[in-house]
């Protein structure tokens, strides 16, 4: 069955019948400041929509998926969190700060599933972990989507609604580092120096949403920018209570990285100040993570086991020798990748944004065997096999009904009510065949956002 067939059906419908073009359901300036800033115009017009039984088995599948991939260390490797970091693709120096960063502490609960959705439901591709995670702000889009009265008359009347997503970034922020809810902190977003020039302006943005409407003083800087006296750590003059943590485990691991934070960590150590997710909880975001979990989904209980194995798609780490397939059989990886190419994708286990994904059906056979040989010679990749989404209609400018390509970004977030903290939608046209959604590289690419049924439909 696909994806939320029956409410989608029934709002194209509406929006069939009146000729609405995507500039009437979101006209350019409904879009949110904070929207415009990062993204420009580039919007969907439409939620999507999920009915109260989907929504329900996909909260469930993301907490299951969750649970078993923070004990992968236990069971794959007697509690050696070193091990497992290795095991998933880290270098030595990612080990060690994955160790002395997260070692002894529960793991966060806040991530973002990247998921598409097939003929059989929807499937994950990636689950990454911690606060570098975007999208956020697609939460945003709701209601201006809803300043429509179709789309507001529809929601009304098939009890639709959605979270507040940066609400509940926010209140997650607060619970994991133990603040009250209540609490009016002040925080330091966190970024190395190269990455803050390009996101100053939106930032702004979001700190002013910050302070009128969640009680938060956000404060956008650079590691550099952050001072150490008295027992506390500065921004901007302010004494910080809570860094949110923009940067990624591997640029903190590399040289010039680690100078750079390691008096951030110091202080964190100290406790001088909180840290919302620390850098080593990334270690549970590395491909070859969810290769181990689609491996070894047959130790879990056989309610978590079915859920693995319906919802992750066949994944591998790539090494030489055999390997084994959806059938249960066994087959040379080698021999298996360079026949199922077409059915396959080559991914590097710890980059992030699509880096050095390698579509085999997007691939010619000498070059996909060429990289498929590098992969296998320096470890560090997967193999995964290919989900093919089911497309979504989308009102074009003209008003047109044209099929998307929709990447599913769910969040869980330990603060919102069963977790859900909301779907934020890259998309882009089916025809383009564009096989990773980069939102912040492919103009063609837009942003969307997500509706669901509050209770089951009576």
């Amino acid at each position: 069955m696909a994806f939320g067939p029956s409410l989608t059906e029934l709002y194209l419908h509406r929006i069939r019948a009146g000729g609405f073009t995507a500039a009437e359901l979101l006209p350019p300036t409904r879009v949110p400041p904070v929207i415009e800033s990062f993204y420009r115009h580039r919007c969907l017009a439409r939620p999507l929509f999920f009915d109260h039984d989907e929504h329900t088995r996909l909260v469930g599948d993301l907490a299951a998926v969750h649970e078993a991939l923070v004990r992968l260390p236990d069971l794959l490797f007697g509690g050696d969190l070193a091990a497992f970091a290795r095991a998933v693709g880290l270098s030595p120096d990612e080990t060690e700060l994955v160790v002395r960063t997260q070692a002894g502490h529960p793991v966060t609960r806040y991530g973002r599933a990247d998921v598409y959705a097939d003929d059989t439901g929807p499937k994950l591709l990636e689950y990454n972990v911690g606060s570098t995670v975007g999208l956020v702000e697609a939460g945003l889009l709701n209601e201006a989507l809803l300043a429509h009265p179709v789309l507001a008359s529809f929601a009304a009347e098939h009890g639709l609604g959605y979270p507040d997503m940066v609400g509940e970034c926010l209140a997650s922020m607060r619970l994991e580092v133990g603040l009250p809810p209540d609490s009016t902190p002040t925080v330091a977003m966190v970024f190395l120096p190269a990455d803050l020039p390009d996101n100053e302006e939106p930032l702004r943005r979001c700190a002013d949403l910050h302070r009128r409407h969640y009680g938060v003083d956000s404060v956008p800087v650079h590691v550099g920018q952050l001072d150490y006296r008295d027992g506390r750590v500065w921004a901007q003059g302010r004494p910080v209570d809570v860094v949110y943590r923009c940067f990624l485990l591997q640029q903190a691991a590399t040289r010039a990285g680690r100078e750079l934070v390691e008096p951030l960590l110091a202080a964190v150590e100290r406790g001088e100040v909180l840290m919302f997710t620390p850098p080593g909880c990334q270690v549970f975001s590395s491909k070859a993570a969810l290769a181990l979990l689609s491996q070894h989904a047959g130790l879990f209980e056989p309610g978590l086991r079915e859920r693995l194995r319906r919802f992750v798609p066949w994944t591998r780490i790539c090494r030489p020798g055999d390997v084994e397939l959806d059938t249960g059989m066994l087959a040379d990886l080698r021999e298996h990748a360079i026949e199922q190419r077409a059915e396959l994708t080559l991914k590097p286990a710890f980059r992030h944004g699509g880096s050095g994904v390698l579509p085999g059906w997007q691939t010619l056979p000498p070059q996909w065997a060429a990289q498929l040989d590098e992969a296998l010679a320096q470890g560090g990749w997967v193999l995964q096999r290919r989900v093919h989404p089911q497309p979504q209609l989308v009102p074009a400018p003209d008003g047109t009904l044209t099929p998307y390509t929709m990447n599913l970004g769910v969040f869980s977030m330990p603060a919102a009510p069963a977790g859900y903290g909301g779907t934020a939608l890259r998309a882009a046209p089916v025809a383009r065949d564009v096989a990773v959604l980069g939102i912040y590289t492919d103009p063609s690419v837009l942003l969307g956002c997500a509706m669901h049924q509050l209770a089951p439909a009576q």
